[in-house]
This record gives structure tokens, C-alpha cells and sequence, in this order.
């Protein structure tokens, strides 16, 4: 369906008189023609202050990006840019209903095309140029796989994963991340349209007027979008923060402001001035006084897109107020730029401090350069685009502008993602490195250069992971189910639990294959970033109230499978007192925590050992490190930190709890090489890569075995 006629009169047709220009106008910078259109007088004119609107909303987004601590409440500029988009995309399809009675999608989609596709296509290319002369080459894989989705628009929803992906720990700030709220609105620009179309379709079957069913269409997405808003940001903020359906009721609002304009043509100057300072204060204070302690885009976000909304019926009759701050040539200049300054700003920045580290100086000398390609840019790519006379007709606009900056974009994202795969090598020896050598030949193996080969190549080394995430084994940081996988020998009557986060969990592809061969069926039992342990984690400074709600099911699940024993470990050593405290934790309420979980366990007879903690961080990261190395390893090699693992081994001794010990073959010494007989050892953070656990195969098994034997447990 291109279009959809249906007869139209009454208020709709009226807004269609008194709405705001939205075609080329809004973004039309400052200068002549925005004089002349200003002098016209006539409520359908040009709104510079719509404009001012614009400038503000991308200055609160470049001060909060480049100085963030100057203004830690800037993302609220990109809620007002929501609210504008909705105003303003509404009030266009309204007005070409009033006008002609229908509704042409395919001219609408075209027009979007020649708006957005060439300046964004171009400042993709221009990340991708960066991200291959100044981003570490281990993320170009990840990189690559960024702007193949910003360039389809769904980047969003794959930072939305990412945000709850422990495994993406390391990945540094994409060159292309503020493109997921770009990608939000052209979602929202592909289902406004159909929803308007579905809405004059229902009209007339419902005896409705068409401002009557669009009013209440708009209204029920708003409210079940902010309804779910609350919900989801509550449940799982991080991903809340990119989703689509979390962000569509702001855009919705501004639907509906464009849609009450012909109630709001008679508003005085006196209240539209009051309205629209108001509105403008509500949004510099959003910015000034929110940060990102507020769980985000819930019920805060209200304070921002209410006022957004506020100056936007509060200059319907004409800039007043602080809409005559607005309405200042440089506000509009700013405003007009704004997309393609937008666009600019974050590669650079980001390119930038890769390049010079991420000082306040670097962020507001990058965000500076950026306007001089945003202007280039906006005057000579996006304005001759969408002005073109020759691409007036949809279908060509689509095929000479929409397709090719399209396919440029994902060719671009698909060369980075596909140039840099390393070779997966022969096997490597790997811990067996050690056997033979003295302990101050071990102590000294830091110091080795070069290795013929380094296995698994740096470039893939975050994939270098157990088979146990491929199969969804560990429950993510806002889950509190627990997902439990079999390994080993399934059918084995001796049970072994690995019960903890993923610091137990890294050893899984070990105990497979120590299962496999002595009769142990082994169950994992994991949550991401989660000790096994009865007290209050904490994650980000905050509560982890989900691995409390884990712990209480992990427990209750373990005592029901009765295992012969439970294999144990995790990273963090720190623990809250209780439930209201913030911050970093402290030593006692962990290690309180753990001995109350262990103790539980062995007053059940099930013996509880504990596969000490590798190290407490490791300088970020350590394949990067070895990529940029090669030729010089010991670059990379950094002293242990011990932290978690004597607080598991105090413990432990205390309670009566087993130890496995293979630090000293990791970090040989106390000193941790990168490297150990080719096997490259971390992956992510302090994890161990599985190429390097399969070799300490033979360790683990020979103390695991003592173990068994310490409790009288059968081994085969």
C-alpha cells in the first residue's frame, strides 16, 4: 500500500493550515531565508525557535559527551529530540491529509531517505576510517558488526544486548553508539506512518472523526510505551536505556502536541511566554540536576519531554519568553546543523581519545572539530540531496539516494568485521610449558618476548570462551532463574555442582572433560557476575538484589540434586552490610555471606570446595596488550592480586572447606605473564581463556582427585 485516501475535514484539515512547516524548514539554518520566512508572520511559517529547541537539545548532548561531569544530565537532550521528531513528523503526515485527503507512503519514506541516508552513510564511512587508523584492532570484529547495524538502523537493539553481555566487558564505547537513538526514530518513522493509515482506514467503520481516532490511536501508544518505560527500567535498566518501545511514548508526545495545534492556535503571547520558559527550564534543569543515578528513560524522563513539549505549544503563536532566547540567529544556526553535528561529534571523540586519552581538554577540542565536517556535510551532502529537484519523485529518491548510501554503510561495516580474522593455529602447550622448570626458571617466564605462535589469536580472544555460554548455562546480571547445565558424564550417579559466577564457570571446559574420563556428571550452577553466597552483593555501587533472589533459588536447587560435592568460586571479595548501603562493599559482609552459604551446605553433608580465584583485575586488556606486543610480551605481564583468593583460602580453612590451587601456574611467581607456552591466557578482564584451561587439564584433575579422596568420594 503507497497510499491511503480518505475525505478529511474539520480540525484535521485546519491543522493542516496551522500546523508548522515541517519539510525542509525545521532544519534550515539561520541567514536569509530564515529572515524571510520569519517575516512572513503567518502561523504556518517557519519556527525558529523549534530550531533554538534543536541547538539545545545537541549542546546538552556534546557538553554531557565531552566534559561529563560538567553536566552529567545531558542525555536529556536526546529526549527532547524525540519529542521534536514526533512533533514534527506528525504535524507533516497531518498536514498532507489536510491537504490532500491521503496519505503517500512511498513519497514520505523517500522524503526520509534524502534526509537522513547521505549524511548518515558518510559520517559512517568516516567511522569506519577512524575505528581502522585509531581503535585498538582487537574490537574492529565488533566495530564492524556496529556499523553494519547502524547503517540498517537496529543498532539499539544490538547495544541493548551488549549492555547485559559480562563477556562485552572490555569493549570500549562504539564509534557508532549515539546512532541507536537515530535508529529509534527511523523505527518510529516506518510504523508512525502505518499507524496513521491504520487510523484513517478505522475512522469512518467506527463513525469516528479522523482527529478523534488518531488522538486516541496516539494516546494508547504513549501510555502503554511509558507504563512498560517504567517497568522495564526498573527491571533491567541498561537494556531499557536503548530499546525502542521504552523511548516511543516520548515521541508520542510530541504526536500529540502536533495534533492539538488547532486547539492551541488562540493561546495568548503572555501564556505561550510562560509555557515556553517553563518548558526550556524544565529541560536545563533535567540536564543539570538528573545523572546517571536515575534509572533511565523511566519516570524521570518525564521532566525533559514535558518541557520539550511545553516550548513546542508555548511558541505556536510565536516566539515569546525564553523563545526569543531560542530564536537568536546563532541558536538557529546551531539548530540547523544539528543532525549532521550530531552525527559528527561522537566518532571524533571517541577517535580522539583512543588517540590521546580521555581528558576534558581532548573531549572539548574533538567536539569543537566537529562542526567544521557537520557544516561541510549538512551544506554539501545533505541539503543539495534533499533539496534536489531530480530526486523529487519517490521512487527514484529511494533507488539514486536510499539503496546506495544503504549498501555503502553495510560495505563498510562488513570490511571491518571480516577483515580481521586470525588463524585458529595447531594445538599449544600451554601450562605444560612449566613441567621441568625450576621455580625461578617459572618466576622468569614473564620475561619471554615472542612465541612462534600466541593461540587463540588476540584479534579473537573475547570468543575464546566455555561451551557453557554458547548453551545459555549462566544466568545474565537481571535474571533470578537458574539455568544449570549437564557436563561430563551425564549419566554418572557421582554429581558435581560448579556453583558461583563466571570465575567457576571458566573452568568448565576442564571439568567436562575431567567428568568425561573419572564417571562425573557435572551441573553447572552460575549467575553472571553473582558470588555463591547468603549477603547482599553489589554491582555498579549499587545492591545486586537479583543474585540475592538467585542465591536463595541456587541453594534451594543444589540441596535438592544432593551432589557428592560442590566446586566453588567467584570474583568480587566485597559485599554490602545491608540492603540500603551503596558503594564498593567491604571484606566482612562477603566473607560473613560465604560461610554462611558454605556452612549451609556441609550441615547437609555435601562437601564444599573451593577453586580459588584466579586475580583481581588485570590492566585492560591483556589481548589488546599482546596484539599491539608481539615481539615484546613482557610488556604485558603484570603483578597478582590475590584478594578474593585469600579470603577464599582464610575462609576455608575455617570452615573446613577444600582448596584447589593453580595460581601458581597462571601467574608463576606471583608475576602473570600474557603468555604461557604459546597459550594465550586471558580472554576478557581476568578470565581465563578455555585454550589455557584445557591445558591445566592434568592440575586440576590430580587435586580434584585429592579432594575426592579427602572426602571419600569414589573415583573411577
Amino acid at each position: 500500500m503507497s497510499s491511503y485516501h480518505q475525505p478529511v475535514q474539520g480540525e484535521l484539515a485546519t491543522a493542516a493550515r496551522t500546523g508548522p512547516e515541517v519539510g525542509a524548514a525545521p532544519s534550515v539554518p539561520g541567514g536569509r531565508r530564515a529572515d524571510r520566512r520569519r517575516k512572513k508572520g503567518h502561523k504556518g511559517a517557519f519556527r525558529p525557535d523549534i530550531e533554538g529547541l534543536r541547538a539545545v537539545a545537541v549542546l546538552l548532548v556534546l557538553v554531557y559527551h565531552a566534559v561529563p561531569k560538567s553536566l552529567r544530565g545531558g542525555f536529556v537532550g536526546v529526549d527532547v529530540f524525540f519529542v521534536i521528531s514526533g512533533f514534527l513528523i506528525t504535524s507533516l503526515l497531518v498536514k498532507e491529509i489536510g491537504r490532500t485527503g491521503r496519505l503517500s507512503l512511498g513519497a514520505f519514506y523517500a522524503r526520509r531517505a534524502k534526509r537522513l541516508l547521505p549524511a548518515a552513510c558518510l559520517a559512517v564511512l568516516a567511522a569506519a576510517v577512524l575505528t581502522y587508523l585509531y581503535l585498538p584492532v582487537t574490537q574492529r570484529s565488533t566495530f564492524g558488526g556496529d556499523l553494519l547495524a547502524a547503517s540498517l538502523y537496529v543498532v539499539n537493539w544490538r547495544l541493548a544486548d551488549r549492555s547485559v553481555d559480562y563477556l562485552a566487558a572490555d569493549v570500549l564505547p562504539s564509534p557508532v553508539q549515539h546512532f541507536w537513538s537515530l535508529a529509534v526514530e527511523e523505527q518510529f518513522y516506518l510504523v508512525w506512518p502505518v499507524l496513521i493509515v491504520l487510523a484513517l482506514w478505522l475512522a469512518p467503520r467506527l463513525r469516528w472523526s479522523l482527529t478523534r481516532m488518531l488522538a486516541v490511536a496516539i494516546t494508547l501508544v504513549a501510555g502503554a510505551s511509558l507504563a512498560f518505560s517504567v517497568y522495564y527500567t526498573g527491571k533491567s535498566p541498561a537494556q531499557a536505556f536503548f530499546v525502542t518501545p521504552t523511548r516511543l511514548w516520548e515521541l508520542a508526545v510530541g504526536a500529540i502536541v502536533a495534533l492539538a495545534l488547532p486547539k492551541l492556535a488562540g493561546l495568548g503571547r503572555g501564556a505561550g511566554a510562560a509555557l515556553t520558559t517553563l518548558g526550556l527550564l524544565a529541560v536545563l534543569g533535567g540536564g543539570y540536576f538528573l545523572d546517571g543515578s536515575y534509572a533511565w528513560p523511566g519516570y524521570w524522563a518525564l521532566l525533559p519531554t514535558v518541557g520539550a513539549a511545553l516550548v513546542l505549544i508555548g511558541g505556536v503563536g510565536g516566539p515569546s519568553g525564553a523563545g526569543r532566547v531560542l530564536a537568536l540567529p546563532p541558536m538557529v544556526w546551531v539548530g540547523g546543523i544539528s543532525y549532521s553535528l550530531y552525527l559528527w561529534h561522537w566518532p571524533l571523540l571517541v577517535a580522539a581519545q583512543a588517540k590521546w586519552g580521555d581528558g576534558g581538554k581532548v573531549g572539548v577540542l574533538a567536539v569543537a572539530v566537529s562542526v567544521v565536517p557537520a557544516w561541510l556535510s549538512h551544506k554539501l551532502v545533505e541539503n543539495p540531496i534533499r533539496f534536489s529537484a531530480a530526486l523529487s519523485r519517490p521512487f527514484k529518491a529511494t533507488w539514486a539516494v536510499g539503496v546506495p548510501s544503504t549498501a555503502l554503510a553495510v560495505a563498510a561495516g562488513l570490511l571491518l568485521t571480516l577483515g580481521t580474522g586470525g588463524g585458529s593455529g595447531g594445538p599449544v602447550a600451554g601450562a605444560a610449558a612449566l613441567t621441568g622448570l625450576s621455580d625461578q626458571q617459572q618466576s622468569d617466564l614473564w620475561k619471554t618476548d615472542k612465541y612462534p605462535t600466541v593461540q587463540p589469536d588476540p584479534l579473537k580472544a573475547t570468543a575464546d570462551v566455555p561451551a557453557a555460554y554458547g548453551m545459555k548455562c549462566q544466568a545474565g546480571q537481571e535474571a533470578t532463574t537458574v539455568a544449570s547445565c549437564d557436563f561430563g558424564d551425564t549419566s554418572a550417579a557421582t554429581v558435581v555442582v560448579m556453583a558461583g559466577d563466571s570465575k567457576v564457570l571458566q573452568w568448565q571446559p576442564a571439568l567436562d572433560e575431567i567428568g568425561k574420563a573419572h564417571g562425573i556428571h557435572v551441573v553447572t550452577v552460575t549467575k553472571s557476575s553473582c558470588a555463591f553466597a547468603d549477603t547482599v552483593a553489589v554491582l555498579n555501587d549499587r545492591p545486586y538484589k537479583s543474585c540475592a533472589d538467585w542465591n536463595k533459588k541456587a541453594m534451594a536447587k543444589i540441596l535438592e540434586l544432593r551432589p557428592a560435592m560442590v566446586l566453588t568460586s567467584q570474583n568480587s571479595a566485597h559485599a554490602l552490610a545491608d540492603a540500603s548501603g551503596s558503594g564498593a562493599g567491604d571484606l566482612p559482609p562477603m566473607r560473613d555471606g560465604l560461610e554462611r552459604s558454605w556452612t549451609k551446605l556441609q550441615k547437609a553433608g555435601i562437601p564444599v570446595t573451593v577453586l580459588l580465584n584466579n586475580v583481581n583485575g588485570v590492566p585492560s586488556p591483556v589481548y589488546e596488550c599482546v596484539a599491539k606486543n608481539k615481539s615484546k610480551l613482557s610488556a604485558c605481564a603484570f603483578d597478582s592480586n590475590y584478594e578474593t583468593a585469600q579470603l577464599q583460602t582464610e575462609l576455608a580453612k575455617k570452615v573446613g572447606a577444600g582448596v584447589i590451587d593453580l595460581n601458581p601456574m597462571i601467574c608463576p611467581g606471583g608475576r602473570c605473564p600474557a603468555v604461557i607456552g604459546s597459550a594465550l591466557v586471558y580472554r576478557d578482564g581476568s578470565h581465563i581463556t578455555a585454550t589455557y584451561v584445557k591445558t591445566l587439564v592434568p592440575a586440576l584433575q590430580d587435586r580434584l582427585k585429592q579432594e575426592f579422596d579427602r572426602n571419600r568420594i569414589a573415583w573411577k
